[in-house]
């Protein structure tokens, strides 16, 4: 990270290299996390590595998306098409700018998740975000989504589209950036 940037500044780069990593994702790996589209997991205290787990990035109006997602999902059982389908839809319109992100990422899982509820728990971590020779990290505050919230849906619903055994009912941590 350019150390001469504020905290709002360089968490503002790292959206912008998350949206630019995440159209490489959609656009040439089959919609794939790279590398750098997960993070480690560390008490703010410090420490070694906890765990290493993948992020979503989630559009400030996602309410259409999630809309567009769900449809492709229900309207048939074939995996295939879902994965065809959305792919177009984030490779052509949703990672194409970067300043309609929320701050808050979002990260999916089971319900009976250890980590989940270490997080949650601890309504704090630092995560450290690496591909390449690009690093950004930062500490956050941790909460649990409501099923009904906007940024739980889209979690859930993108999640879904890559993974068709996902279950029903899972856990959507948000993890709002201490800037």
């Amino acid at each position: 990270m350019d150390q001469k940037l504020s905290p709002a500044e360089q968490y503002k780069r790292f959206i912008s290299w998350q949206c630019r990593l995440r159209k490489l994702s959609v656009r040439e790996l089959d919609g794939r996390p790279t590398f750098g589209m997960s993070a480690g997991v560390y008490s703010i205290s410090g420490g070694d590595e906890q765990s290493r787990m993948n992020f979503l990035i989630v559009k400030q109006e996602s309410d259409k998306l999630n809309s567009e997602l769900r449809h492709i999902i229900k309207k048939t059982r074939d995996s295939a098409e879902w994965v065809k389908n959305g792919l177009r839809i984030l490779a052509e319109r949703h990672y194409l700018d970067d300043f309609n992100f929320c701050a808050e990422l979002t990260a999916l899982f089971s319900l009976d998740s250890s980590l989940a509820e270490a997080l949650s728990t601890a309504g704090e971590c630092h995560l450290k975000f690496v591909e390449d020779s690009i690093e950004y990290e930062f500490d956050f505050n941790v909460r649990e989504l409501a099923e009904q919230d906007s940024a739980h849906q889209a979690t859930y619903w993108h999640n879904h589209l890559f993974n068709p055994s996902l279950p029903g009912r899972i856990r959507v941590l948000g993890f709002a950036p201490r800037l």
